[in-house]
């Protein structure tokens, strides 16, 4: 979809291991721009999840995300939301398969990437929790490429918010992108407050009339552990010079300055 020498372009920002990893990073740079340039979406929906975390919150992309995550903001019909999102994107990316779940949208765009491969890209609505702990925020989100230039400001969520429902995820979900999200926020970003993602927490547990404690999380996690698929869904996303990885070291670190303060 993209000319082969944006994306190589790119591959100096951000280091994936496959070039069509690179071309959906800048689709998805055009898409959020497209999204929040919008007058009634930049409203109506705020960014949570792992592109929000590396879109906006830390210094550089620490791994390769492939979905853009929606918190659909106010209590109503997702029917016009979801029209107008296909007005951005379905122009460049065509017509979208549609899902819908209990308090989920899917939208999944599909195109040929530059070296032949299919490139999916999946835009998820959370149509079922229109809510904030902290307060919705603001934050500048730009792109500097040849391909896609451009700045504009994302209705997104706080830093300890958006950790906090990580951690829920890692509770919830068997990937190992969610723990090394929090690794990466708790060794890079120095001004968190550990008690407001805990109180986050266990804010959005309640939501799901879900009680954790902290030994149950622990063994959930470390059980999480001895599963090959919680590292291979981790793997494929990182820079090359991370490949190695050691989730164990990345577990007890997350467990030492996180874990233990539930």
């Amino acid at each position: 979809m993209i000319p082969r020498r944006f994306i190589q372009e790119w591959s100096k920002v951000v280091p994936w291991q496959e070039p069509r990893q690179i071309e959906q990073d800048l689709i998805i740079n055009s898409a959020l721009l497209k999204l929040y340039n919008h007058s009634e979406l930049k409203k109506s929906l705020a960014l949570r999840g792992g592109t929000a975390l590396n879109k906006l919150f830390f210094e550089l992309q620490s791994r390769y995300s492939e979905d853009i995550d929606l918190v659909q903001v106010n209590a109503e019909p997702v029917g016009h939301t979801i029209d107008c999102i296909r007005t951005v994107m379905d122009l460049w990316l065509g017509k979208p398969n549609r899902s819908f779940s209990d308090g989920l949208v899917t939208l999944s765009y599909r195109v040929v990437s530059d070296d032949g491969f299919p490139i999916r890209l999946k835009i998820e609505i959370n149509t079922r929790e229109h809510v904030s702990i902290l307060g919705f925020s603001d934050h500048l989100f730009s792109s500097k490429s040849s391909w896609v230039s451009g700045s504009v400001t994302i209705l997104t969520f706080q830093i300890e918010e958006l950790l906090g429902t990580k951690l829920r995820a890692l509770y919830q979900r068997r990937k190992g992108r969610d723990l090394y999200d929090l690794y990466v926020a708790l060794t890079t970003i120095h001004s968190l407050d550990i008690e407001k993602i805990i109180h986050c927490f266990y804010s959005y547990m309640r939501l799901n009339n879900t009680k954790v404690s902290k030994s149950t999380l622990i063994k959930n996690v470390e059980m999480k552990l001895k599963n090959k698929e919680f590292y291979g869904d981790m793997l494929p996303l990182l820079p090359h010079k991370h490949a190695a990885l050691d989730l164990n070291l990345v577990y007890s670190y997350v467990h030492d300055k996180l874990f233990m303060k539930l």
